[in-house]
Formats: C-alpha cells, structure tokens, sequence
C-alpha cells in the first residue's frame, strides 16, 4: 500500500510539473509531427533542431547554419565587357529577347548548364528510442521564451517528460529526459536519410559518414565530395550522454541508458577545412567545461535567448479561448476567421522563429532547418526580397545586435561582389547576386530569369547598413562599416550608369524582380523604377551620412549633382506607379512582386512623401496587386504580401494593411507554428519576419525626426498594448496601450533630439497630457524635445 501512495505523490507532482510546463508565450500540439515540416522548433542561430515528437522512437533533426552542402563549385563570372556595348545598344532597340539570348549564351558557353547555389541541408538525426507501452495521454509544445521543445506522454509505466532547446549561451543542442519512472533508451547520432531517387547524387556529395564511440564521446563525422575553397570539407558533431542513477553502456555506435533517473544530453556540431582535429578537440572542450545541471542550463538560456525574445512584447486581448487553443486548432480555425488574438499569438510565435535562426548567419528561406537533402531553391539567401522581409522586424523589433548576423555576412562577401562588379560591367564597387549562400559570386542565370542582370542587391544591402544607424544612432558603425559599404554599392552605380541624350541616367540592362512588361516574356528591361529608387535612396543616404561625418562640401555636391541627373518617377494612364521608367513597356500587374515600391517598403521615398500624386499612385498600385492576390487565398511568395503591408502602412491604408495582414494570419501556417512561402505548402521562415514587423509598424511607424502612432491600427483591434518596440532616432517605446477611448505612450530617447509624433486624426491633441518633456502642437501633430535617458509619457484621448 505504502509503495501505491509513493506511486500516485509521485503522478501528481509529475502532473503539476507538467502543468507548469505550459508556456505563457508558445503552443501546446496533439500529435508528433507527420514530416519534418510540423516539427517542433528551436535554435539559437548557430543549430538548429527540429523535433519530430515520437515518444518511443523520437527523432531530432540537427542542423548548422554553415552547412551548405557543396554541390558545384564556383567559377568567376565570364568577362561580359565586350559584349557591354552590345547588350546596351539591343536594349536601347527594344530587342530584348537578343539580350536576354546573349547573356545566357555567354554563360553556356564559358560554363554550361545553369548553376544554383549551394543547397541548406541537415546535418545529422539525433535518435532516442524507449521501450513501447500504450500511451495514455500525449502533448508536445515550445516555450518561446526559453526555447524548449517539449514531449510529454503518459503510459503504463509512468510520466515523461523530454526537453530540448538550442542553447544561445552555451552553444550546444541540450535534450533533458525525466519521468516518475526510471528511463531506459538508447540514443544514436546518424545522416538523415535520403529517398532511393537521392542515391546517385548522395554518393557523389556525401563520401563518408560515421558514428563511433570513443573517449566518453558519440563523434559522428561527415566528409563532402565535391568540396571547393568556399565550402567545408566537412563537419564533426559530438555528443555526451550523462546519467543521474542508472547505467550507460555502449552498444556498438549507439549508448544504452538503463533504470535513470534523469538524462542530459548534449550535442555540438562544427564545420572543418582541411584537418577536422582541431574541430573535435574544441568540440571536446566545449562539452566537457558546461555545468550539466539542467536548471542552471536553462537559467543561462533564459538570460540570452529569453531576455533577447521579451524585449518586445504584444498583447491584443486574446481570449481564453484562443489562448487554450492546440496549435492545429488555431491554424484550423484561423482560416476561417482570424481575430485580434490569434494574431497575437502568431506574432509571439514568428518573432520566436527569427531569433531562433539569427546568429552566425541572418535567416535563410528555412530560417535555420532543413530536413530535406533538396530544399527549394536551395534555402539560400535570396536577395530580391526574401533575406529583406525576414530580418525587417530586427530593428523595430529591438534586437538590432542580430542584424550583425546580415552585416557580417555581407562583409564576408565582399571580394566576390567586388569580382561579379568587374567581371560583369567593369566597375568599381559591388554587385550583389539574387542568390547565394557558401560565396558571393554571381552564378546564378537564366534566359528568361535573367537575374543577371539584377543590380540592386548592393544598394538595397546598403540600405539596412544605413538604417542601422538610423535606429541606434552608432556613429562608429556608420564611420567604420556603414559608409564603406554603401561607398562601395554608390560606386558601382556611378561607373555602370549610362548619360541618356536628355540629360538623365538610363538604368540599362535593367532588372524588376521577377516581373516582364505584357509586351514580352523577357525580364531584362531598361530603368527599371525599382533601380531607380535604389540609387537615389542609396544617394541620398550616403550624402546625410556624409554631413554626419564631415566628408568635404565638394564630394557631397558632387553626388548631388548626381542624384539630380536620375529619371523621374511616372504614372501611367492608368494611375498606377510605373513599373519601368521607358516608352514601350506596359505594367503587368498580374504578378506577385510588386518591387517598384520599393521607395515605400522602409522610409519612405521623399519624392513620394512630397508629391500627392505619387502617394495616389502608389496605394492604386497595391489595389491592383492586390487583385491577384485575393484569387488565390493571398498567393505564392507570401513575402510580397508584406512588402504590399509596409507600403500600405507608410501610406496609412488603414483598409489595405488590415487585409493583408488578415491574409497572412489565415493561409500561412503549420500545425507547429511555423509559417509557409504559399498558402498551406512550403516550409519558408520570410514572413516569420514580415508579420511581427507590418503588425508592429502598423501601432507605430517611424522615420528620422518623426513617429506615427496608429498609422494603420485595425479597426476591430479595440484594446491592446505593444512593449518595447524601438523606433528611428534610437527611441524606445517602452508602452503603448490603448482603447476605445484613450492612448497612452511611455518613451524614453537615448539621446537629446525634437521628434514630431502624429497620432493621426482619431485623436484629440488639444486634450493630451505630457510629462517628461517640453511640447508643442501645430496641425495635429505633437512636437516633442527629449532629453536623453529621460522618460516621457503622454496620454491623448480620442475625439
């Protein structure tokens, strides 16, 4: 009897502790993930894992954010300059298929067939397997803010619990197992396996791959066949194994654990070139010097990842309800109906994606996981767009030390832009491809994909190297990285430009990801308007960041003379933005990229900001995109619905900016939070950043010397409050709370300045309380002098 009442303290404390399990910000799940892509996730931007949920044969799909797996090695791109003149002149004459034919015949000739980017694979499947017995109850879930995955499951013999989370402070893949009854498992390190139609392409990539035991360490060791000088030659992962009570034998290349009462274990993974042994010792050392006690593990987790994550916080007035909701019943019923609460907990569970994938390298298309050997469009950095919308909610979202992960890479790059800048144009300064992922060079062509000729990746880079300043105000990072670089992407621009015989720059070969004109199915063109607004974006911030740094009057007029010789925006019969800035090619609106708004995806575009016409222009543009777009439940390349939100924002389309993001709410998501690149299919982490971001911007908006409160709030979005979003001039929101009659603001600046603040015209600024600072109004719009480090509050009322 004594035994029985020992049994059944010890069920219910495991039961209260898997009450206490249920995170405030995550989900809890029903079933184990049917495929790799409804796996529970969690990194901490070096690994990844992907937590597939079985409770007796559990597997953890291991990732790293270096392991591109080589595939065919880069070559410089072929010499186009004496063709230059040439593919000028066709363009010029409107035959733009001769163009499009020449460059892809250049490439076959001197390369042959088309080349992609090294493909984002996994790294290796860690196995747990236990005895099976019939399964009471089951649940799987991530805590967000410390990045656990969790199982949980009762059976026969007991409760369990098994735990893993990608640690940020120590730099391993912790995987903690306990339950009321002694554990028994075996655990093994091995490849992920690949379909019977993989064999031939495996066997020519992957030479070898082992597991052995040796020393108090699993070493699993995997060699690349095809390795170049960008790549590794391979990688190590090691993993230890440490029991509380019990017994841990080896068995061949798997351990055997028996009767324990807890299990930790730990797994590192590391890429090489040329000898692995240097790998493996620090490998060794890392595991070896980290204090194994789970609960000091996760402390020092919830010290970097979770302080990291609770920076910014959303409340929307989510129901109990909604807030009970198993994630497959959230995605179920969100595509009927979204509400104010379930974006909530979509934004809670995007912002936890991007942190998780953030660190040595910003995020891939998959973020930081893969578990397939052929992911679409190799999970590379695909600069047109995609890598932009993943990190967008970087800034505003207050973790501006990730965005080092997007600078480093870059920088990291550098030679290779400088050699595609050369090789292509014989300019100076750099060229950054639509693709790439282990190098910079631009290998990446096509006849009618023609993105060779797509030149704005380096000014587009500059942009957020600039708008890093602009949200820190870091004048060392503007002097030291910032400026160099969009020095560099200004020059390309400057040697490549082509003086038209009116006076102005033509933008020839031109490029409008992904799009053709409806005269014909090429997609090189001339003065492309998204080029155009690149260049004069990137002009006039390099010459504000020149006044910053006291670079002399005679070079700063000179690029002022510069960006005064640039084309003039258009609007065509139609009302709408123009696509290309040249007489005979017609808007097709029909497309998912919309990239000739690209003056209003940031700060907005002073030409716009200063022309109602254009601002007209613009928000009939993204009607007209839009048209496609709700054919097809939002439609593929969900990343350009949040280019379409953010140029309705800074155009305070309250209407527009509600729809779309109800798009992205319904169509968008796994059973395990994760979120797609087109409605209900492909495993894709772009809007995972879009969403947090437009959701952010759309309660608060910033550009230098000016804040817009409320630009775009939803309308059924009746009460809510947003916490630490940071804006433009290094300004922290540390609240914003509202409701249906009032709003109240506390900021605080971290330096002295006058920012202007627009609450719009919902608000009655003649009824309004500040403290904190002196003010003044004019027009509706509130004037404020902060002054560093001290905090303000206002509180306004509606009218």
């Amino acid at each position: 009897m004594r035994q029985f009442y020992t049994l059944l303290l010890l069920l219910l404390a495991f039961n209260l502790a898997l009450k206490a399990n249920e995170p405030q910000k995550g989900f809890v799940s029903w079933l184990p993930a049917a495929k790799w892509e409804d796996a529970l996730l969690t990194g901490n931007g070096t690994m990844g894992a992907m937590v597939m949920g079985n409770p007796f044969e559990e597997t953890i799909i291991l990732n790293h954010a270096l392991l591109y797996l080589p595939n065919e090695k880069p070559v410089i791109p072929p010499d186009m300059i004496p063709h230059l003149d040439e593919i000028k002149q066709l363009s010029l004459e409107g035959k733009y298929q001769e163009v499009a034919e020449l460059g892809f015949k250049l490439w076959q000739d001197a390369y042959g067939a088309k080349r992609w980017t090294d493909p984002f694979v996994p790294a290796a499947n860690l196995t747990i397997d236990m005895p099976a017995s019939n399964v009471d109850s089951y649940r799987r879930l991530v805590n967000y803010e410390t990045a656990e995955a969790i199982v949980e499951w009762t059976d026969q013999n007991g409760s369990y619990s098994r735990k893993t989370f990608a640690s940020r402070a120590d730099g391993v893949v912790v995987t903690y197992i306990k339950g009321t009854a002694p554990v028994t498992a075996e655990i093994s390190l091995h490849k992920q396996p690949h379909s019977w139609e993989q064999n031939a392409m495996m066997n020519e990539l992957i030479t070898s791959s082992s597991t052995n035991i040796e020393e108090g360490f699993m070493h699993y060791h995997c060699e690349y066949g095809k390795a170049h000088q960008y790549s590794p030659d391979g990688y190590d992962g090691l993993l230890k194994v440490i029991i509380k009570g019990g017994k841990l034998t080896e068995s061949g290349n798997r351990y055997k654990v028996q009767n324990a009462s807890e299990v930790i274990i730990l797994t590192a993974i590391d890429p090489y070139k040329g000898s692995n042994k240097g790998v493996i010792s620090n490998l060794r050392k890392k595991l070896n010097n980290i204090d194994v006690d789970y609960s000091k593990l996760l402390k020092r987790q919830k010290d970097s990842h979770g302080k990291l994550y609770n920076r910014v916080s959303l409340s929307l007035g989510a129901s109990d309800e909604v807030n009970n909701m198993t994630s497959e019943t959230l995605v179920s019923n969100v595509r009927r109906e979204s509400s104010a609460g379930m974006i909530q907990r979509q934004f809670e569970a995007a912002r936890y994606h991007i942190l998780c994938s953030t660190g040595i390298n910003p995020p891939n298309l998959q973020g930081i996981w893969s578990g397939t050997w052929t992911p679409p469009w190799c999970s590379d950095f695909t600069h047109d767009g995609n890598v932009q919308v993943a990190i967008s909610n970087l800034l505003n979202g207050n973790m501006p030390e990730l965005m080092m992960a997007y600078f480093d890479y870059h920088e990291r790059m550098m030679d290779d832009y400088r050699t595609n800048a050369k090789q292509f144009y014989g300019a100076r300064g750099i060229h950054v491809p639509s693709h790439t992922s282990s190098h910079g060079l631009n290998n990446h062509y096509d006849e009618t994909w023609c993105m060779e000729y797509w030149n704005g990746g380096a000014g587009w880079a500059a942009s957020y190297f600039y708008d890093y300043y602009l949200y820190t105000q870091d004048k060392a990072f503007l002097k030291e990285r910032a400026f160099l670089f969009m020095t560099e992407a200004l020059l390309f621009w400057e040697d490549f430009l082509t003086m038209g015989e009116d006076g102005k720059y033509i933008v020839v070969p031109s490029y409008s990801p992904e799009n053709n004109p409806l005269e014909h199915r090429w997609q090189n063109c001339i003065n492309a308007t998204m080029d155009v607004m690149i260049i004069k974006e990137l002009t006039r911030n390099w010459i504000s960041a020149a006044k910053v740094l006291g670079i002399s009057n005679k070079e700063i007029k000179a690029k002022q003379l510069f960006l005064s010789q640039l084309p003039d925006y258009q609007i065509s019969e139609d009302g709408v933005l123009r696509e290309w800035l040249w007489d005979g090619l017609t808007d097709n609106q029909g497309h998912r990229h919309a990239s000739h708004l690209y003056g209003v995806y940031e700060v907005p575009d002073k030409e716009i900001l200063e022309s109602k016409e254009l601002q007209e222009a613009v928000k009939l543009t993204i009607n007209e995109r839009m048209k496609i777009r709700k054919l097809q439940q939002g439609g593929e390349m969900a990343f350009g619905m949040c280019h379409l939100g953010f140029a309705a924002v800074n155009m305070q389309d309250e209407a527009t900016a509600s729809e779309i993001l109800e798009y992205l709410s319904k169509y968008y998501w796994t059973n395990s939070m994760a979120t797609t690149h087109n409605p209900g299919n492909l495993f894709n982490m772009d809007i995972s950043g879009g969403i947090p971001s437009l959701v952010t911007r759309m309660i608060v908006n910033s550009r230098p010397g000016y804040v817009n409160v409320f630009p775009t709030l939803p309308a059924d979005w009746e009460k809510g409050e947003i916490n630490g979003v940071l804006a433009r001039g290094n300004i922290t929101f540390e609240s914003i709370k509202w409701d249906v009659n009032s709003a109240h603001l506390k900021l605080v600046s971290a330096l002295s300045q006058k920012v202007q603040i627009d609450f719009g015209a919902d608000y009655a600024l003649g009824d309004l309380a500040v403290s904190g600072c002196r003010y003044s109004e004019k027009s509706g719009v509130l004037s404020v002098w902060l002054k560093a480090g001290q905090r303000v509050e206002i509180e306004v009322n509606k009218k």
